[in-house]
């Protein structure tokens, strides 16, 4: 379960740096001219390459294959978690549990490799994470189940959904107080993914759509957007968004909030 339990540890951070300052270090695409929609869009993306990590990992149902990694050798779970790469400070705590199923539907008293079918996952966490003069609050719910692990299985599939809030505050260099919070849900639909180890790992096919609410105070200004997008994999390393309608890339290979988003390309 140390594996499962990195899932939460980095699911936990996934996107608080984009949160905290996204818009100030994106050169995401002129069309999301809107700061708030850019800002949550940007968080979408992170939280999408976040769990393509996390597919790329072991289930822990018998032996885990090595970290997936960026073309540099790099390991993917090593970015978004506090003390890693953008000098983030955080605490968190939470809950998970896992149940597995056979092919019949029958719960499992134990996971096996060869003859489980299924597998849900519950977790929920919630915590801090600091840096500088901002500081966000973040929870979240997540209830997933990954289908199709039956023997010498070749992909998977996952569905389910979730809930999320990301909360950020802090002190302007002028001594204004600024406020910026998300929330939403998502829901996966029949999102097949390569079995770990597998090489391109990008997801094969289906459906991620995320609904958020941004609510950003300044001084006595509050202003409110409602955000939706839908991402959709084709098997390559650029995954599909549209963002309240606008389309635009999301490119599976970034790391940072600078580079996750981009211009449709014409293929």
């Amino acid at each position: 379960m140390k594996r499962t339990r990195s899932w939460i540890h980095s699911l936990a951070v996934l996107g608080l740096a984009v949160s905290v300052g996204a818009c100030d270090e994106s050169t995401a695409p002129e069309d999301l001219d809107d700061e708030m929609v850019l800002d949550a869009a940007i968080l979408a993306a992170d939280a999408t390459i976040e769990e393509v990590t996390m597919w790329g990992e072991s289930l822990g149902l018998g032996a885990a294959p090595a970290p997936a990694r960026y073309d540099d050798g790099t390991a993917l779970a090593a970015f978004g978690r506090p003390g890693g790469a953008g000098n983030w400070n955080g605490e968190f705590s939470g809950t998970r549990s896992r149940t597995c199923y056979d092919a019949e539907g029958a719960e499992q008293e134990e996971c096996d490799d060869l003859l489980t079918e299924s597998v849900r996952f519950l977790r929920d966490i919630e915590g801090t994470v600091t840096r500088g003069p901002f500081t966000a609050e973040v929870s979240r719910e997540r209830d997933m189940t990954v289908s199709g692990l039956l023997g010498e299985e070749t992909e998977r599939t996952w569905n389910g959904g979730g809930s999320s809030s990301t909360a950020r505050s802090g002190v302007l260099d002028d001594g204004r107080e600024r406020s910026h919070s998300i929330e939403g849900s998502f829901s996966y639909e029949d999102v097949v993914v390569p079995v770990p180890g597998s090489d391109p790992r990008w997801p094969l096919s289906g459906v991620i759509t995320r609904s958020m609410t941004a609510t950003r105070v300044l001084g006595d200004e509050t202003v409110v957007r409602e955000i939706d997008v839908v991402i959709t994999f084709d098997g390559t390393q650029y995954a599909s968004a549209i963002v309240n309608g606008e389309e635009v890339e999301i490119d599976l290979a970034a790391r940072t909030g600078r580079d996750l988003l981009r211009r449709r390309r014409i293929r």
